[in-house]
């Protein structure tokens, strides 16, 4: 139909999901040999070296999103995401994937969007609810300026 998206659902969190357009997934993978960083913020999880590319920035949306304490395992699976532009040299970054992504058809009938809190972290564009779940649509170029910011930060 011409009125539908392929989205992906992807669980960050126990309770928590993203949406996001297929079109922007590279692809979800496992992960071994995470390189963290002792000083970054805790949504900060480390890099990943991913076909090719060095350093592939993870975060955890979930920690990023709601401050909650993002746990950090030597592997793991994650998404990547294809950047929008705004990382300088780092076409992906990539974030934790707690569980399995699955297809989503979206169409307009299907999506209820909710009206976001004056407080509500900058991290998030908009919140749906599809088929009875509730999901956070990222805000990907706010993701993207904040991993800029702090990789120009720990190249100083």
């Amino acid at each position: 139909m011409a009125n539908e998206i392929r989205g992906i659902l992807i669980p960050v969190a126990n309770e928590k999901k993203v949406l996001l357009p297929n079109a922007i997934i590279a692809e979800v993978v496992s992960y071994k040999d995470l390189k963290t960083s002792a000083t970054a913020p805790d949504w900060y999880v480390g890099s990943i070296n991913w076909r090719g590319y060095e350093n592939i920035p993870v975060i955890c949306y979930d920690s990023l999103s709601t401050n909650a304490v993002a746990t950090r395992a030597k592997e793991g699976r994650v998404a990547v995401i294809k950047a929008l532009g705004e990382l300088e040299g780092l076409p992906y970054f990539a974030i934790i994937v707690k569980g399995v992504p699955r297809l989503q058809i979206v169409t307009q009938g299907d999506l209820q969007v909710h009206e976001l809190e004056e407080n509500t972290n900058n991290a998030i564009a908009s919140q749906v609810t599809i088929q009875d779940e509730l999901s956070d649509i990222p805000n990907i170029r706010f993701i993207e300026h904040v991993l800029n910011a702090l990789l120009a930060k720990e190249e100083e």
